[in-house]
């Protein structure tokens, strides 16, 4: 059973490295890889350096929000020394978080940490004149990108998906045989990383994104529309 799943990871495997291959045939390193220090854009940066032999050529994003969980913060620096990643960090506006801290209640925060994160893409698209990014979202991870594309072009850039096709279980298995380091908060509960303050572990029987703010996930088709990942 094991070795048949390892052979379908495989498989899998190959589909994303193509997808990474054309794209860097059409748009060379001006694509960045967003990554978001999580287990998902961990699998696909390393896919990446599989492709290109232990180097990553792309530049790699990463969006801070500020309000990351420290686990997060010291996991991206270690990994952005032991691979040499040439890494941009896009910190949320300032003007956003001036603007963040004033309100009043933690659902009017929540809800305008989504803005925050979609203005800080479109700020690192101008700043760093990326044509676009990989992302690592998943057709099995929420319902809005269930009919994603591998490419989805945008009206200022455009965005490959090289994992679309992997599942939960094929994350954890390509961590695990190719042992790929991971934010050891995965193994306290959580199953999916927001920010820290919305973010909490998810419960038995929960779905993936459980742990995640719920009113973002309700809308998310609209958001991702607006330009988050």
């Amino acid at each position: 059973m094991l070795e048949r799943a390892m052979n379908s990871l495989d498989k899998k495997i190959a589909i994303s490295q193509d997808v990474i291959l054309k794209a860097y045939k059409k748009y060379g390193c001006t694509l960045a890889v967003a990554w978001t220090g999580g287990k998902d854009s961990t699998v696909l940066l390393d896919l990446v350096r599989n492709v290109f032999k232990g180097k990553i050529p792309f530049p790699v994003m990463f969006n801070d929000s500020t309000m990351e969980f420290e686990e997060i913060y010291s996991f991206i620096e270690k990994i952005t020394q032991q691979w040499s990643l040439r890494l941009h960090v896009v910190k949320h506006l300032k003007n956003d978080i001036k603007q963040f801290y004033k309100l009043p209640t933690m659902k009017e925060k929540e809800q305008f940490s989504r803005q925050m994160k979609i203005h800080a893409i479109d700020h690192a698209l101008h700043r760093y004149h990326y044509k676009g990014f990989f992302v690592a979202i998943r057709w099995d991870e929420h319902a809005s990108r269930s009919h994603e594309a591998y490419i989805s072009r945008r009206s200022d850039h455009i965005r490959f998906h090289p994992i679309l096709h992997f599942t939960e279980k094929d994350i954890w298995n390509y961590i695990k045989s190719k042992n790929i380091p991971y934010v050891p908060l995965y193994d306290h509960g959580y199953r999916s990383l927001g920010e820290k303050p919305f973010t909490r572990p998810s419960k038995d029987g929960e779905g993936e994104r459980s742990g995640r703010e719920s009113g973002k996930e309700i809308i998310m088709e609209q958001l991702r529309d607006l330009g988050y990942w």
